[in-house]
């Protein structure tokens, strides 16, 4: 594939890391928000990219002089990602992204809801209904639709897909939309029995700059929850996700 490919996907660094589950102890929320602080100012020792800036005085309100330094952001980024994990039933968790720009950390967080769950089917055809890919849209959703780019994924221990979809509201307001799953098969090791897990993945985008790369950025996200198994969360109660 050619460096002038339309077709060719635009690589940035992305760093991915998880949010302390809600029933996590302070002792653990403290020491992780303490990291998330230790990141940024290794991040950004050499000073602080202008679109960053730009982009979190706008997107949080937050006045024209707000002092950017490792430790207000860090701890900023801490609370808003534990108060919205906070938010999610017990059988989803969220992870954070940062995307790298020329060595800056042009887009933080980016939030993906995580859902790890008993496969429902033993054929994983199942999960491209609840990703968006085996149906058009529902008739009842009052937002526009303008289609939505399918892509397979191989990992070490089972494949996946990801759909990534641009809508609008009535309204005009523009965002995509990012769903993922893939069927995993983690085998025996260091005591732990093999286990097969269906994990699901969504996030929304409303810049249009990240959505260009949010599709790569998830899918090393994917690629990283394949390599690191972990416990089912308690199964979701009702219908169909």
């Amino acid at each position: 594939m050619t460096a002038d490919d339309e077709s060719a996907e635009i690589a940035v660094p992305w760093f991915w890391g998880r949010v302390p589950d809600p029933g996590a102890t302070d002792q653990a929320r403290q020491a992780w928000a303490d990291r998330v602080v230790e990141m940024f100012a290794e991040w950004t020792r050499d000073g602080w990219d202008e679109d960053f800036r730009t982009s979190w005085i706008t997107e949080g309100g937050l006045p024209e002089d707000f002092p950017f330094t490792a430790e207000n952001v860090g701890r900023g980024i801490a609370r808003w990602l534990t108060d919205r994990a906070a938010t999610l039933p017990p059988w989803q968790r969220m992870a954070w992204g940062t995307a790298f720009v020329q060595g800056w950390p042009r887009w933080s967080p980016v939030p993906v809801v995580v859902e790890y769950r008993a496969p429902a089917a033993d054929d994983p055809i199942y999960l491209m209904e609840l990703v968006g890919a085996g149906s058009s849209p529902a008739a009842s959703s009052p937002d526009i639709d303008y289609g939505r780019q399918i892509e397979y994924i191989t990992t070490p221990y089972g494949d996946g897909l990801r759909v990534l979809s641009v809508h609008s509201t009535p309204d005009r307001f523009a965002y995509g939309r990012l769903d993922a799953a893939m069927r995993l098969d983690w085998p025996a090791a260091e005591g732990r029995p093999p286990a097969r897990v269906d994990v699901l993945l969504t996030t929304r985008v409303v810049d249009l700059q990240l959505l260009a790369l949010i599709g790569p950025g998830v899918e090393k996200l994917m690629q990283q929850i394949a390599e690191h198994p972990q416990p089912i969360a308690p199964a979701r109660q009702g219908v169909n996700r």
